[in-house]
């Protein structure tokens, strides 16, 4: 996957999985673009969304999922997403 510096709000909208994880969804706060996942209990059904902010240093793109950096690029070319600990994502 190509590692180049991009404007976050080719980001914005809705993602889904090609590896069946939680769907994305990547949305604009005042000055900072944020990451959702929404999480579905399998046994009551119930969505429940996480929101991370996104960040950005000289490496690129990254997110801190439960504690670990992971990392976020992005693919133009395929319209791909990919966020290091969760795959691929294309735009739903």
């Amino acid at each position: 996957m190509e590692r180049e510096l991009f404007d976050l709000d080719i980001l914005v909208g809705n993602w889904e999985s090609i590896n069946l994880n939680p769907t994305v969804m990547i949305h604009r706060n005042g000055e900072c673009h944020q990451l959702s996942i929404i999480h579905m209990n399998e046994i009551t059904k119930q969505a429940s969304p996480a929101t991370y902010e996104i960040q950005e240093d000289g490496q690129g793109c990254f997110v801190y999922l439960n504690g670990k950096r992971a990392s976020i690029t992005y693919c133009q070319r395929l319209d791909m997403l990919t966020i290091a600990t969760l795959g691929d994502y294309m735009r739903n």
